[in-house]
């Protein structure tokens, strides 16, 4: 049997799925390789594809092969001796175990030098292809020293031979076989990558940071920087571990380990802290100066704070500007990788930020987004999915009762809802949402935060977290001052209402959820502009609708009241279509019981005209079409049945839902039909007076 075959056997029998590489150059599988990312070809396939005497052979790697990952050291990474530190780093580490069990189980040495390790992962998926290690390379270039091929990668291995490489040399095994391929927990492979981030030289520092900034500010010697050249790591990584130092160099192990990598210091990139594992309170793979480390741990990343802090013992020129390390550690390179033209698996496009300017989608669909949320009696509704909306108004004008008349509306139709409330408790929103008639069972899609601490990283893993875990449709955003002084935020400054936005209401947005905020507007109206207190930013981070509260009639327990709706922002523009004059989008009628049931509709602005208007008649005949029917019967079908125009059927319906003549339940295939509570006639209604509002039945109904 050719070896080839053999191997393509041998690694089937290990449970592997194999593929033919082209014999080309390109390292590349042949034809269509994707049924094989999920299913493995048969011996009998092996056979037709390796029977011939084919040189080329591949694997796939991640769960289809048993959760199997290669990871690779490049040529390059090879002639420039770092598989020997690599070994020296594991050995000072206490990793020496799992060092052997790594390049004794399946290492092969690749035409270009490289070396290939395959191993499997025994309690966790397996992650996509990651680089691990890098290095700066000529004109601004990055080369890649170690990679891993992960879920749905691809990998030429031994023994490939002939025109499979464009050097014609083979790839060779040097130890192990497909049957010995060693089995980690992913602690244990965290443990094993650690070692080769250690090798990573990047990202380097950039002297575009201090281009940034006028030369006049860069004079001075800032408490920042005296800090970077006077203090030790050892007096700021306190219960950090110091493994070994060798080269310059030292590693380190984080607080509650005892053994692996975490971190180096020492490199030539100006002595800053780089962090491998993600089980710290830095952020992965970025660099530290010793300022950055320090305001990181003691001031929750605050740089002015941490500045105060160190010029009051005695660090910087007394009248020295602000330190530039802030604007330094944000920078990022403006690097691009060096495609490897002698790697053994296929490149991927290199992923451009949402700096990179691009050319525009001619071919794709045009954003027309239609308003979701916050429902009209005529059906229009007044917010965005996806966007960021806001209610407007003053202290007491009604603007959480119409965000909670947004909640009900979605919780009645089982969307789920996140509350982050700044300025009430969870005891008076449950109390308010009661009051509109939600039962318990309506609260199952409801989750509520009170937050009461700044928005540093754990706090914020918590949100996406929720926000991952809930799917939410809808968030409300209770109290957008309260939350940014919170968050130490200038309520004034258009710097911080930016950053506010970019923080906090953009990634909400970005969960595809509609977002609507609740602020606060001026007491004077002489002095209100356009929009609520503070900078004009807040303003200019609404994508979708901006929406003023007016009282017009006060309400409260036992009080009739009326609410005016105006539109000040709408960036799509599907509001004002249907507003009155591009500007009301309606009228929010409130009728409150002396026991404190509150019941609340959006008249729409065609259907306020002095009077308001009521489809008493056809509120009659929704009723009496659900009496005689022996069940529940849908929107669409009481549309039918019922003669008259379909947008007031439609008004007719959502005043017996309000009035709680007719409720909402779910039907098959999670449809939402009407079911009858208690008959609804036109002459109680006349007779009962409701309010102090004149009813009328609407024209042509």
């Amino acid at each position: 049997m050719n070896p080839v075959l053999q191997a393509a056997l041998d690694f089937y029998d290990a449970g592997i799925s194999v593929v033919p590489a082209n014999n080309n150059g390109s390292k590349s599988p042949i034809g269509s390789w994707k049924q094989y990312q999920v299913s493995r070809a048969e011996p009998e396939q092996l056979g037709d594809w390796f029977g011939t005497g084919h040189p080329g052979i591949g694997i796939i790697t991640g769960a289809v092969s048993g959760n199997l990952e290669m990871l690779e050291l490049e040529g390059r990474a090879i002639h420039a001796g770092l598989f020997d530190e690599a070994k020296e780093i594991a050995i000072n580490s206490g990793l020496e175990e799992l060092w052997g069990l790594l390049t004794t189980g399946y290492a092969e040495m690749t035409p270009s030098g490289g070396l290939h390790f395959l191993y499997r992962i025994a309690d966790e998926p397996v992650p996509g292809n990651t680089k691990i290690a890098r290095r700066p390379g000529e004109n601004d270039t990055v080369e890649v020293l170690v990679e891993t091929r992960g879920e749905g990668g691809f990998v030429v291995t031994a023994p490939s031979n002939g025109e499979v490489h464009p050097s014609h040399q083979p790839w060779v095994l040097l130890a192990g076989s497909p049957n010995t391929i060693p089995m980690f927990s992913m602690e244990e492979r965290e443990a094993l990558h650690s070692i080769f981030k250690a090798l990573d030289s990047m990202p380097v520092k950039e002297s575009i940071a201090t281009a940034l900034l006028p030369k006049s500010e860069l004079t001075g010697e800032k408490p920042g920087d005296d800090f970077n050249a006077k203090a030790k790591w050892s007096d700021i990584l306190i219960g950090w571990k110091q493994i070994y130092t060798s080269g310059g160099v030292t590693y380190w192990c984080r607080p509650g380990k005892d053994t692996g990598i975490s971190a180096t210091t020492g490199r030539n990139d100006g002595d800053n802290l780089f962090v491998f594992t993600t089980s710290t309170t830095f952020e992965a793979e970025k660099p530290y100066s010793k300022f950055a480390a320090f305001a990181h741990l003691n001031h929750s990343g605050d740089f002015s704070s941490a500045a105060k802090a160190l010029r009051a013992l005695g660090y910087g020129a007394q009248n020295s500007l602000p330190s530039l390390t802030q604007l330094q550690e944000l920078a990022k390179p403006t690097l691009t990788v060096v495609p490897d033209i002698d790697s053994d698996h296929v490149e991927q496009v290199q992923e451009r930020s949402s700096w990179y300017p691009k050319p525009l989608d001619l071919d794709g669909e045009i954003e027309q987004p239609e308003p979701e949320f916050l429902a009209r009696n005529d059906g229009h509704c007044l917010f965005y999915r996806g966007k960021i909306n806001a209610l407007l108004g003053e202290s007491e004008s009604g603007k959480t009762w119409v965000a909670l008349l947004a909640v009900k509306q979605a919780l009645e139709i089982q969307q789920k809802v996140i509350y982050l409330d700044f300025e009430d408790s969870g005891k008076g929103i449950l109390s308010r949402l009661r009051s509109l008639g939600l039962e318990n069972r309506h609260f199952a899609n409801f989750t509520y935060a009170n937050p009461d601490q700044n928005l540093t990283l754990n706090e914020r893993m918590d949100l996406v977290d929720a926000l991952t875990e809930i799917v939410p449709e809808l968030i409300i955003l209770d109290g957008v001052n309260a939350a940014m002084t919170l968050l130490a935020l200038d309520l004034t400054s258009n710097r911080d209402a930016t950053f506010f936005s970019q923080q906090l209401l953009k990634p909400l947005a970005l969960s595809g959820a509609c977002v609507i905020t609740i602020d606060h507007v001026p007491k004077s109206k002489d002095n209100r502009g356009n929009y609520a207190i503070g900078a004009q930013a807040k303003r200019a981070d609404i994508n979708g609708c901006a929406i003023a509260v007016e009282v017009t009639l006060p309400f409260g327990k036992g009080m009739n009241g009326e609410l005016n709706l105006k539109v000040t922002k709408d960036r799509p523009g599907a509001v004002r279509e249907h507003s009155k004059e591009a500007k009301f989008a309606g009228t929010v009628e409130l009728r409150s019981t002396a026991e404190g049931m509150v019941t609340m509709t959006i008249i729409s602005p065609q259907m306020v005209a002095g009077d308001r208007t009521r489809p008493t008649h056809l509120m009659e005949q929704v009723s009496k079409t659900l009496e005689a029917s022996t069940m529940p019967l849908s929107k669409n079908a009481i549309e039918k049945e019922v003669k008259g125009k379909a947008e007031w059927v439609r008004i007719a319906i959502q005043i017996l839902v309000d009035e709680k003549f007719v409720a909402i339940e779910n039907g098959s295939r999670n449809a939402l039909n009407l079911k009858l509570l208690r008959q609804y006639r036109e002459a109680d209604d006349s007779a009962s007076g409701i309010g102090s509002f004149e009813l009328k039945e609407a024209d042509n109904a």
